[in-house]
């Protein structure tokens, strides 16, 4: 295997043969200089424009002022021009010293440039499934978090906060093209061509394009890392002319999309009454729940001790809202970037510096008063610079460099373990779970204990249900701290080869990241105070065990690197006006280290990419991965990925060249293998695991130590092998209506697993079994993107751009027990899709329940579960065995991954005013929705809107809406996993909307700004969704989650 020095000795040699290499002199004939300006349609010069003479190296670029001047060879010259985005032109230049001329715009979205894997392609020439989004689009989301901002953004990606909104802890799960795997789904995502996962903390300001690669032509180059999809984010560049100076600031106030219910005090005493009543439990006794509605009730005003007996009797009995207390309505987060780019003759740059300070919604004491912060919050400073400088005509040197320090905060987590996500999801846990009726949170004065200390949440008759309060674990527990910091570099050089042959091309390119980690924790917990209460109901006083923790900080460190070294040989040249070849090689080194790990992981592989097309008509591509990854025995640690693919351009025939009505149409095809090497955190799947520890032996023989057996290997281990079909069309209509079509089919093979039919007998303990590659899973669907722009007059400019993406995935081998023929259904996994459901099918040939008396007395059905009571669900006895249990439970609705995703964009513009609304949604996915949040029955009770209209006999014989079953203060048998709670997670919200404003330019010219633009919008604003409770978000996978946050946002963009 080549090691890692042997890699840079290669790109050195590569590096130094370029340098030295000769360039070709052009000389015959008459030689003059040529000098002119270049145009645009509007009459505005273009800075920036390739200048070339035809069949030579000689060029330049116009500059600033859209002037160029260039030596010519001789009076036979043709003169080439290029700009992206515009029609390239040839002209024959002659004896003339000057020449101006004009570039229209090229109006073919079909010409535009996309970024591949190691490369860029006219998407006309694209022959895989390849999708793209710019920065204008992806600027319009107020979100601090890039993958978030994709969500909706290209078809078949989704995007979701499956984690929530918290400030910092926002990260996106992302599927592209669904699911193919058991394992980890997440597609590669590249940075500047270099593996990076830190997606999150990218500035969108400093995107210049985000490329999704969906098929196997487009990814087999990615080889082991290429099944899952990868994702290519491009950084913006600098252009020589003059200096470009931008500057943004937004400002938001985030809310919660969702929010539980409050409920007020004699509410939550007559559901719990009405519960009681329904488990035959005597009724909350109505003197008590009248006390809560008029805690003064019988006091006399005339009484000395009148104004003391009201304070205690509030506090008693109060309507608390401890949601109220614990969150805020509304968090402020501000956005500030600012770029510089330009560049002259030989060097140019782009240099964006960003701040964003998050807030969130936790309602804490201040810091003046505890000693220390414990807000959730996020505030995150980056940085970027690209530079390009040409060393000589045929040598360039590029240096990418890339920053962030985060600064995140939040209570302390002590009591999770130091797993903030619990923390946060304790809080919300506690928040709702504490009752109305409860007094607190804090002391108050004259009961025998300081005012303000912390009060144990006590129950209807005094009880203690919960260890804290949520009010609590915000403010008393300590606080949480960590602050990352991360520096991605790359040095690179680039070769132009035409002297030895045109076309020829190197690049070499060396990164280097690095990241850092540290987290402090303050560690404490006052004392705890419990009410006792006096028989009169007018007096209580306070105990306490008098324990406490007092302040403590705690702080740990963790460091990472990363390097990547690459060599790249490229190679396009065309034959005769008609045969266009082209060819790419790559090879790649990786290795990475954190603190702790034993040993770096490294990844050596080749890539190549060879391409044909005939009179851009015909086109063929064929790309490999050879890539080998040490998480696998020696003889299991390199494979093959081959991918090919195969495009028409109809369009190009002549029976169709220059029509009108379809200027673009073409198919195309592919079919290839990829591999998936991320199998969870373990590594070194292929060697035992084995524990050397002390206490062995036997008293008599002394105490020696002893090894303990962990997980078994499996030598033959290896990655999963993805096999990929992509049939596609690609359009275009009347050159304003664009778009594509695909449907893929994938075959996802040796999938690693846990074998679930290995027999005790054998002697391995279940969780010790070694994984093995035998897992199947199918998937297949489709993807439609359509774009509409049409300019209807100078003034008016309107477009439409829409996609929706559809997929499913069957499991076809999972290695899971059968179960016996007793069962309805047999299998859990095989043969449904991935994070299928399972639970009892509510009987609607019965109204759905046993809502009379009557109903449950004539039934046959035996329950091996808890009995139902009146007001319970009737289960379908799909076996006829007349038990419900296990046995009748059946596949309800779609798996855990969303089978649809769509998004559309409307937008107009009109002298100098934009709009745009953006609508984001997902579908056929679905969960199941259980404790807190929706039960009803958890400690003492958790009561929400839709609970008010549970069953009772007199609501349903009074015609009245059912939409719950009858309360209990306990499990029943409607709380098991059943087609109620089994929920459908679809939904499509309002993602996005946006009115702006841009000044007129001859406006601002005179105070030095060349554009100004201010701007209203919103995210997340509305949420259309089929979930039964209008509490809960339909985005996290936990409901208890941090939620996610709908923003009201107002800036302005500003260029000199």
């Amino acid at each position: 295997m080549l090691n890692f020095f042997n890699t840079r000795v290669i790109i050195l040699i590569i590096m130094a043969l370029s340098v030295i290499l000769p360039e070709r002199a052009y000389s015959q004939g008459r030689q003059f200089t040529l000098s002119g300006v270049v145009w645009d349609t509007n009459g505005e010069t273009l800075p920036g424009v390739s200048v070339r003479i035809k069949g030579t190296l000689i060029g330049t670029i116009s500059d600033s002022d859209g002037k160029y001047s260039i030596s010519v060879p001789n009076e036979e010259s043709v003169l080439v021009a290029s700009f992206i985005g515009y029609k390239t032109i040839e002209m024959a230049i002659g004896k003339q010293s000057k020449l101006d001329f004009t570039m229209s715009e090229d109006i073919s979205e079909m010409k535009e440039v996309i970024v591949v894997g190691y490369g860029v392609q006219k998407k006309e020439s694209l022959t895989g499934a390849i999708s793209s989004v710019g920065t204008k689009e992806l600027l319009k989301s107020s979100s601090t978090s890039l993958a978030n901002s994709l969500a909706g953004r290209i078809s078949g990606l989704s995007s979701t906060q499956s984690m929530g909104g918290q400030p910092g802890v926002d990260n996106a799960k992302l599927y592209l093209r669904g699911a193919g795997t058991m394992n980890t789904t997440d597609p590669l995502i590249l940075i500047d061509g270099i593996p990076r996962d830190n997606i999150r903390t990218i500035d969108p300001n400093e995107v210049e394009s985000v490329s999704v690669l969906k098929d196997a032509s487009a990814t087999a180059v990615f080889g082991v890392r290429g099944a899952n999809g990868v994702i290519l984010i491009t950084t913006k560049r600098g252009e020589s002319g003059k200096a470009k100076l931008s500057l943004s600031i937004n400002q938001s106030y985030a809310a919660f999309t969702r929010k539980p219910d409050r409920l007020h005090s004699v509410e939550y005493l007559n559901m719990r009454s009405e519960a009681r009543v329904n488990d035959g439990i005597s009724p909350i006794d109505p003197n008590v729940i009248a006390l809560y509605e008029n805690p003064l009730l019988g006091l006399d005003p005339n009484d000395p001790d009148y104004a003391s007996k009201a304070a205690a009797r509030k506090y008693l009995y109060p309507d608390n809202d401890y949601y109220g207390m614990v969150f805020k309505d509304l968090a402020a987060q501000t956005t500030i970037n600012a770029n510089i780019s330009g560049g002259t003759k030989n060097l140019s740059y782009f240099l964006n510096a960003g701040f964003i300070k998050q807030g969130g919604h936790l309602e804490t004491e201040s810091k003046s008063k505890l000693g220390y912060d414990p807000s959730s919050r996020m505030e995150r400073w980056s940085f970027r610079a690209n530079l390009d400088y040409k060393i000589s005509n045929s040598l360039k040197a590029f240096l990418n460099l890339g920053s962030y320090i985060e600064k995140v905060g939040m209570p302390s987590a002590w009591q999770y373990g130091d797993d903030t996500y619990l923390m946060m999801r304790g809080t919300f846990f506690y928040t709702t779970l504490m009752l109305p009726i409860s007094p607190g949170p804090t002391t108050i004065s004259g009961h025998g204990a300081p005012t303000g200390e912390p009060v144990i949440p006590a129950g209807l008759e005094g009880e203690r249900y919960m260890p804290y309060s949520s009010y609590e674990t915000v403010n008393r527990f300590g606080y949480w701290e960590t602050v990352n910091s991360n520096l991605n570099s790359t040095l690179g050089f680039d070769f132009d080869l035409k002297a030895i042959t045109p076309g020829l091309s190197v690049r070499g390119m060396l990164s280097y990241d690095s990241f850092s980690g540290s987290s402090t924790s303050g560690v404490k917990r006052d004392k705890q105070y419990e009410i006792v209460r006096a028989g009169d109901n007018d007096s209580f006083s306070y105990s306490t065990d008098g324990s406490e923790i007092r302040f403590n900080t705690y702080k740990g460190v963790n460091t990472q690197y990363k390097i990547n070294a690459q060599a790249i040989i490229n190679y396009n040249r065309t034959f005769n006006s008609l045969h266009n070849v082209g060819a790419t090689f790559v090879a790649q080194r990786d290795s990475w280290e954190s603190t702790g790990s034993e040993l770096p992981y490294n990844m050596l592989g080749i890539a190549s990419r060879m391409m044909y097309n005939y009179d851009n008509r015909y086109f063929a591509e064929f790309n490999m991965g050879y890539n080998g990854s040490e998480q696998f025995s020696p003889k299991k640690r390199f494979g093959f990925f081959p991918a090919a693919s195969l495009g028409w351009v109809i369009s190009n025939e002549g029976f169709l060249k220059d029509n009108k009505i379809v200027p673009f149409l073409k198919l195309r095809g592919s079919y290839g293998k990829v591999g998936n090497d991320k199998q969870g955190d373990q590594r070194f799947l292929y060697v035992d695991q084995t524990t050397l520890a002390g206490g062995g032996g036997h008293t008599s023989l002394g105490q020696g130590s002893h090894i303990i057996e962990g997980l078994v290997g499996n030598y033959n281990v290896t990655w999963e092998t993805a096999s990929k079909y992509n049939i596609g069309i690609d359009f275009n209509l009347f050159n304003d209506l664009t778009g594509s079509v695909d449907i893929f089919n994938e075959k996802r093979k040796d999938i690693l697993i846990r074998r679930e039919t290995v027999p005790g007998f054998v002697g391995i303990a279940a969780g010790n079994i070694p994984r093995v590659n035998m897992g199947e899973v199918d998937n297949k669907g489709g993807e439609f993107e359509i774009s509409y722009n049409k300019k209807v007059n100078q003034d008016l400019l309107i477009s439409i751009k829409g996609n929706l993406g559809f997929n499913k995935n069957t499991v076809k081998y999972a290695d899971e027990i059968k179960y016996n023929d007793e069962y309805a259904y047999t299998y859990r996994k095989t043969g449904y899709s991935l994070g299928q459901n399972f639970g009892y099918l509510i009987d609607k040939s019965n109204n759905g329940g046993y809502w009379t008396k009557e109903a449950l007395a004539n039934t046959d059905l035996i329950y091996d579960f808890t009995a139902p009571r009146p007001g319970d669900f009737v289960y379908q006895d799909l076996n006829g065995d007349g038990h419900i249990n296990e046995e009748d439970m059946a596949p309800i609705g779609n798996g855990s991954v969303p089978r649809r995703t769509y998004g559309i964009t409307l937008g107009a513009e009109y002298k100098g005013f934009d709009f745009s609304v953006f609508f984001q949604g997902l579908g056929g996915y679905n969960a199941l929705y259980a404790g807190n949040l929706v039960f009803e029955n958890i400690g003492q009770g958790s009561y929400y809107n839709y609970h008010r209209n549970a069953w009772t006999e007199e609501r349903w014989l009074n015609g009245d809406k059912i939409e719950y079953p009858a309360l209990s203060t306990r499990e029943s048998s409607s709380h098991q996993s059943n087609s109620f709670f089994i929920q459908d997670k679809s939904f499509i919200r309002l993602k996005n909307i946006e009115l702006g404003y841009t000044f007129p330019p001859h406006l601002l010219r005179k105070i030095g700004i060349s554009n100004l633009r201010v701007f209203v919008g919103g995210q997340n604003l509305i949420t259309w969704t089929k979930l039964k409770m209008d509490h809960l978000d339909p985005e996290p996978n936990d409901p208890m989650s941090y939620p996610v946050t709908k923003t009201f946002s107002f800036g302005t963009n500003i260029s000199f």
